[in-house]
Order: structure tokens, then sequence, then C-alpha cells
């Protein structure tokens, strides 16, 4: 096995392993009551917005 192929399948187990832990964690935060308001970056992430061409 070549040592690409470690690195891109050790980032592949990383990001599964990330995903499994925070699937969960992000159920139970969308399904809180709570309203978390306009700082909650999961609930209103500040994307980066293009410049408009007009």
């Amino acid at each position: 096995m070549s040592t690409s192929q470690y690195v891109i399948g050790m980032v592949l187990v990383l990001v599964a392993l990330a995903t499994l832990v925070a699937t969960p964690l992000l159920i139970v935060h969308s399904r809180t009551t709570y309203d978390h308001g306009p700082t909650c970056f999961w609930c209103h992430p500040r994307l980066p917005r293009g410049r408009s061409r007009h």
C-alpha cells in the first residue's frame, strides 16, 4: 500500500468517525424546543456570500 493510499484511507476513516459522533448531537440539537436565536451557528449558519454581479 502506498503512502497516498494510507493517507486517503485515514482521512476517510476520520471523516466517518466525525460524522458518526456529530450526527446524534445535531439531531438532539435540532429537536430541542429552546429557541437558540440568530447566534446559533447550527440553526443560522453564516455562509460566505459572493458579491452580487449587477
